[in-house]
């Protein structure tokens, strides 16, 4: 039998939440060799970018990402919230209001 393989994104961060704690900057860059774009940290470190980024923007996360076939890289990404109800966190506030837990399973 064929054990079914999902894609996985983990150790998710705000990508400013990185700039700032690292105090680094990131560019995209153009691979002529590929026609491809990737990202580049001023730490050297390289990037996957979603296809749907196409400008680095304080809302977008990195994470580590591994694809169903191929080798785990970072990747750039739009924030993937759709499930998300609320967040609370270190130095942060309730980012939504509350909500009625029983009406939203």
């Amino acid at each position: 039998m064929t054990q079914l393989t999902m894609a996985t994104f983990e150790q998710t961060r705000n990508i400013m939440s990185i700039i700032n704690a690292e105090n680094i900057s990131f560019d995209i860059i153009f691979n002529q060799a590929t026609g491809k774009h990737f990202g580049k940290d001023t730490n050297g470190r390289t990037y996957r970018l979603s296809d749907k980024v196409k400008a680095l923007t304080a809302d977008l996360s990195v994470s580590w990402f591994t694809p169903e076939d191929g080798e785990a890289s970072w990747m750039i990404h739009p924030q993937g919230q759709a499930n998300v109800i609320s967040t609370l966190g270190p130095k942060s506030a309730v980012s939504t209001p509350a909500v009625d837990l029983a009406s939203a399973f």
